[in-house]
Order: structure tokens, then C-alpha cells, then sequence
């Protein structure tokens, strides 16, 4: 799992247009329904996902190379690696912010080392494994941030030879790798995990009678939950397998029934998920008597085939990977052969109601005979793929990058009023004009762009578009008032934030900690997830930052002199938190490698003070109480402003945004 850069890659951006929506009329002593509403029908999905691809040729070799595998952690840090023939180090491309450039690896001991997979959980660590060909011994690089270098594997000891061909890290601590081993006898699954000291073999089945059976790819979302996927051969038939790890041992699970001929061959070599409850396998089947797309996806309970598209029904279409940012946005990569005996590059994007083949894809002269083998996604809109094409004899390697931008923003009014704005940001209903029982504080956006819930003080939540409904506060009696909330990463649950700190969870948001018993100095004003979504962030209006689950302190301005109180706080991809006061002043944390501070209004006399921030392509924007828009930064390449009601007169007041 993964995540590129916004500004420099990013080539081609759609021309966004603003989509305003009625306030109605402000409402007094509202007295009516502080609880779920209908949703609004989304008659199609926005166009959020990654459809259109442009080429980008990193830093080659001498000798032929390729790419099979790709991580991304933010729109600063990216790794690439593959093959590279004739050396003796692995092919490895990093991407630092500006350009892709050819990092000097740890060479092994013989020729023709390949690392298959790489995963990365920040610009401090990753690991990439794969396999030494001519020894056929696996092969482990880690990086700490600064160099690459070997880390001797777990081989079993019966093996004659090992090959890794992927991995997942939830961080530097919990790594875990798939691949094969050999006796003698024929494949067999492998699974190892690293402690941050060494790595372990783990227990891993095989299906009864199958004579081969491999791992291919693996997605982990906790310690207790990963799900690995491959093929199982038995006598002329070969069928995907899957496998899923619940903390203390791996277990074949069933996966869709399919009909196979009698020497048919179907199997996965990717898979992405998120959460427990939603994952997609993407592979190949010849089931029609020419190899096809295949995809089975999981929705908590059991697999299904899901229907996937082929750029030819005559000709064979290949996927190899796949990555999901929601359970709205996933992209599968691989290779589509031509009736002229070439090949190029496969994209599907998932829109949560089925795949589609992508826009574009490069398709020059210069690219014929490509294909792609790994793909990983910062955003619903910034994906990275990787792969390799032929270069007059010579075989190199290509990146493609994903080129639409998802413009767009939405802000909320007290009075449910909703504002909408950019291509990326429709409106999809607002509680403006009806009763409240409480005014709205604040709002939150699916993932995938495709919905979105209002929140008031009692804690009634309001959900619009794709968002599901999962439960409120509506109907209990608060110590204090609700001040916020924030979704998921999978965006299949959400939290509500009181002033005090209580938190109250939904769906598959999970409780971490909360200050509801602790005397704070300040009240609690906003609160942010982790990327991941196994922790989260509460700020209090002096700035005293919280950290529970996975989030890390990075600091804050609790005791230091404001000169305006903190009114929110946001979490970009790349980690770290921003916190916003209410005259627009706006601190970085970690101060050191940190989300980059691009600009503020602290001095600047506003009109009305700063309600809200939310992060954007290239930087993030402020929203103040009239809805006046505030984009940094004010450079090319910045997140794009694309209307206010700053010269509106409103109803109420605008009380929170979200992009």
C-alpha cells in the first residue's frame, strides 16, 4: 500500500467549474430532526479516480531495466524498484519532490538481482524484496531514511531456492513478505515478518494436492488482519489462491467459484485493502480461451467476481497490481497485448459502483511492446505506475503518472447551508432551509469525493451523496457539545469530537483514547485521523495537540502566547499536522520535515476570522466565517481558488470546510 508528487508530476489538470448550492433561510430556535436524513441520489460517480495517464521516463541504465513495484507515501517521497540485467545492484528509482533520480543500492554478491516489491511507510523506511536469479537466494534492501542496504531474509531450511515478490509495512517495526520457496518438489508459499530487528518465517498452507502453489502480493491494514493472494497448481489446472493472516496464523480462505477449462489457468498477482472490510485482487483468467482481466473483491463476509473490462476480448489483458484509497477509489495496472503482436499499458479504475477502463494511457511508438507491473496511490487522483517498454533492443524502464487533479472544495454554514465548488467537489444536498435542533459545527468528506456528512452541536449527523449513515449522538444527552468530526480512511465509519474531548465512533471507526476525563486548559476545537486511520489527532483552541492510536506527537503551542485561538487543525498524506487560529496564523508540525508551510493570513486584516482549513493539491486552504477562500500557495502549482461567497451576503455563518 501506498502513496506522489502533486506539483511536478502532475501534468495535465482539467479546468474546474464552480457548483453553488442555495443556503435557504437561517433558522432560529430551530426545533426539528438532529439525526440522519436522506441521502441524496448520486445518479454518477465524480470523476475523482486516476483516468488519465501520462508517461514519465526516469533515470535509465546502461543495460536493460525494468519496474515492478512502486510506493508513494506523499506528494514528496516515491520509490521505485526492479530489475537491471548485467549489474550487480538492484534497480532502484526515488522520487524526492522534483524529479525521479537513480539511487546507488547495495550491490549483491552476483548478477542479475531483482527486487519484486517495495512498501514504505514515510521518507524513513522501506523495504523492497525480491531474488537473486543467478543464486536463488531472496533478496532484502531496507532504507532508514538516508542509505539502502541488504538484510539477510528467513530462508526455510529445506529450500533450494527463494524468491520474495511482495510486501507490506504498517511500519518500521511490522513488515510482512510473500513469496515462494523450493525443495525439490515443486513451489511452495512463503511468509516471513519483520520486527524491526530480524525477520521470522511464518506458517503458511498450501492447498491439499496442489503440486505449486505461490504468493504473489500482499496488502495488511493491521497486526491482525493481512490477506496475501497468488496461484495453486494442481495436475494441469491453476487456480488463484487467497490467503488471510487474523494476528497468530495464515488460513486459506474460499475465493469466488470459477469455471475454468480443463487446462485453464487463473490467478491473482495483486491485491489492495482497506480496513477489514473491503479489499480487491486483481489477476487473469483464460476462462474465455484468451487471458482476460480478473478481479474478486471482498466485502467483509466473502469474495465475489466483480466485472472487470478488457481494452480486447481477442487478445490477452493482463493485471498486475492494484491500489485502493477508498472503498470509492481503486486503480489496477497491467499489460494489454494488440493484434499486431505489441503491447501497452492496462489501467481499471474503481468508482465504487464498478471498473471502467481508464481514459488514457500512453500509447506513442515510442511505447509499444510496454506493460506495467506496479502501481501505488497518494490521493483518489495521484497514482504512480511502473513498468518497462522496449527501446530499440533494449529494455527500459517507464513510469506513468496518473493527471487529473480532483479541484475542489465545499464549506457548511450553522444552518446546514452547503457550499460547493470545483469538478471534484459537487454538490449533493445541505439542510439549509429546514428545522435544527442544533446548529451545524462542522462537515466531513468521503475519500473518494462522492459524499459527505454535516454534523450539529448535539452530535445529529447528516449524510449526503455515497455516505452512509452509522449512527449519531442526536438522541443522548452531552456533557459538552460535539465540535467536529472527521471519516476514515475507507470512508466506512466516522468520528464525532466533543468540546471536552469525548470521542464517539461509528461504523468501522474504532476508539482509540479521548481527553473526556482529563481537566483541560482549553476546549477542545478539531480533531484529525492518521493517513491510516488507526489513530487520530484533537487539538484545543491554545493549541494543545492529543495524540492517540498510531498518531505521533510532533508538537504543539500548548503554552506558548497566541495571539488568536486555534480553530482547527488538518493532516496531509505525508504526515504530520497543521494547526489554523482564527486569524488565519498557521503552524507546521514536525517542524523539521514537516508538512512545508506555504503561506498564511496572520497578517492580514480579515474581514471575518478563520473557521476551518483543509488540505489541497500542492498546499491547503482556509475558509473564514463569511466564506471567504484563502489558497496557498499563491503560486503556480498551489491548490487552485475556485470561488468564495466572501461577497455573498449568507444566512449564517460559515462554521467549517473540507476538500
Amino acid at each position: 500500500m501506498s502513496r506522489i508528487a502533486r506539483r511536478a508530476i502532475l501534468v495535465l489538470v482539467f479546468a474546474a467549474f464552480p457548483l453553488v448550492a442555495a443556503t435557504g433561510t437561517s433558522v432560529t430556535g430551530a426545533s426539528a430532526v438532529g439525526a440522519h436524513t436522506a441521502r441524496a441520489t448520486l445518479t454518477s460517480a465524480p470523476t475523482v479516480n486516476a483516468n488519465n495517464w501520462t508517461a514519465v521516463i526516469p533515470t535509465a541504465p546502461a543495460t536493460s531495466s525494468s519496474v515492478n513495484a512502486v510506493s508513494c507515501t506523499s506528494s514528496q517521497f516515491c520509490v521505485a524498484v526492479g530489475s537491471e540485467t548485467g549489474n550487480d545492484a538492484s534497480f532502484i528509482e526515488q522520487w524526492a519532490g522534483s524529479g525521479w533520480s537513480q539511487v546507488t543500492n547495495t550491490p549483491t554478491s552476483s548478477a542479475t538481482p531483482s527486487l519484486n516489491g517495495v512498501s514504505c511507510v514515510g521518507p524513513s523506511f522501506c523495504a523492497a524484496v525480491g531474488a537473486v536469479d543467478s543464486t536463488g537466494s531472496m533478496l532484502v534492501n531496507q532504507w532508514n531514511g538516508s542509505t539502502w542496504s541488504a538484510v539477510t531474509g528467513a530462508t526455510p531450511p529445506s529450500a533450494t531456492s527463494t524468491t520474495l515478490s511482495g510486501v507490506s509495512c504498517l511500519s518500521a517495526i511490522n513488515c510482512t513478505a510473500v513469496g515462494q520457496f523450493n525443495t525439490g518438489s515443486g513451489p511452495q508459499p512463503l511468509a516471513e515478518q519483520w520486527n524491526g530487528s530480524s525477520w521470522t518465517i511464518q506458517t503458511t498452507p498450501a492447498p491439499t494436492g496442489s503440486t505449486a502453489t505461490t504468493l504473489a502480493s500482499v496488502s495488511c491494514t493491521s497486526a491482525g488482519f493481512c490477506v496475501a493472494v497468488g496461484q495453486a497448481t494442481s495436475g494441469t489446472s491453476t487456480v488463484p489462491l487467497i490467503e488471510q493472516w487474523n494476528g497468530t496464523g495464515w488460513a486459506i480462505v474460499p475465493g469466488a467459484s470459477l469455471t475454468l477449462p480443463a487446462s485453464g489457468i487463473a490467478s491473482f498477482s495483486g491485491v489492495s485493502c482497506i480496513g477489514t472490510s473491503f479489499c480487491q485482487a486483481v489477476g487473469t483468467t483464460n476462462a474465455s480461451g484468451t487471458f482476460q482481466t480478473l478481479v474478486e473483491s471482498f466485502g467483509g463476509t466473502a469474495w465475489t467476481v466483480a466485472t472487470s473490462p478488457n481494452s480486447s476480448t481477442s487478445e490477452d489483458n493482463v493485471l498486475s497490481a492494484v491500489d485502493c484509497v477508498s472503498m470509492t477509489t481503486c486503480t489496477a495496472i497491467g499489460t494489454a497485448d494488440t493484434a499486431t503482436n505489441t503491447s501497452n499499458p492496462l489501467a481499471l479504475v474503481w468508482n465504487g459502483q464498478g471498473w471502467t477502463l481508464a481514459a488514457s494511457t500512453p500509447s506513442s511508438a515510442d511505447f509499444t511492446a510496454s506493460g506495467v507491473a506496479g502501481v501505488s496511490c497518494v490521493t483518489n487522483w495521484e497514482c504512480v505506475a511502473g513498468g518497462s517498454y522496449s527501446n530499440s533492443g533494449t529494455t527500459d524502464p517507464f513510469l506513468m503518472t496518473s493527471s487529473i487533479v480532483r479541484s475542489g472544495y465545499r464549506f457548511v454554514a450553522s444552518d446546514g447551508g452547503v457550499f460547493a465548488y470545483g469538478s471534484g467537489a459537487p454538490f449533493l444536498g445541505s439542510m439549509g432551509g429546514q428545522h435544527l435542533n442544533k446548529p451545524i459545527v462542522g462537515m466531513a468528506v468521503l475519500p473518494g469525493g462522492d459524499g459527505y456528512y454535516l454534523v450539529a452541536s448535539d452530535g445529529g449527523v447528516f449524510s449526503y451523496g455515497a455516505a452512509q449513515f452509522y449512527g449519531s449522538t442526536g438522541s443522548i444527552t452531552l456533557n459538552k457539545p460535539i465540535v467536529g468530526m472527521a471519516v476514515t480512511p475507507d470512508g466506512g465509519g466516522y468520528w464525532l469530537v466533543a468540546s471536552d474531548g469525548g470521542i464517539f465512533s461509528y461504523g468501522d471507526a474504532t476508539f482509540y483514547g479521548s481527553t473526556g476525563s482529563i481537566t483541560l486548559n482549553k476546549p477542545i476545537v478539531g480533531m484529525a485521523p492518521t493517513p491510516d486511520g488507526r489513530g487520530y489527532n484533537l487539538v484545543a483552541s491554545d493549541g494543545g495537540v492529543f495524540t492517540y492510536g498510531d498518531a505521533s506527537f510532533f508538537g504543539s503551542m500548548g503554552g506558548t502566547r497566541l495571539n488568536q485561538p486555534i480553530v482547527g487543525m488538518a493532516a496531509p498524506v505525508s504526515g504530520g499536522y497543521y494547526l489554523v487560529a482564527s486569524d488565519g496564523g498557521i503552524f507546521s508540525f514536525p517542524t523539521v520535515n514537516g508538512p512545508p508551510f506555504e503561506g498564511s493570513t496572520g497578517s492580514i486584516k480579515l474581514n471575518k476570522p478563520i473557521v476551518g482549513m483543509a488540505t489541497g493539491p500542492g498546499g491547503y486552504y482556509l475558509a473564514g466565517s463569511d466564506g471567504g477562500i484563502f489558497a496557498f500557495p499563491e503560486t503556480t502549482g498551489g491548490p487552485p481558488f475556485l470561488g468564495s461567497t466572501g461577497s455573498l451576503t449568507l444566512n449564517a455563518p460559515i462554521v467549517g470546510m473540507a476538500s
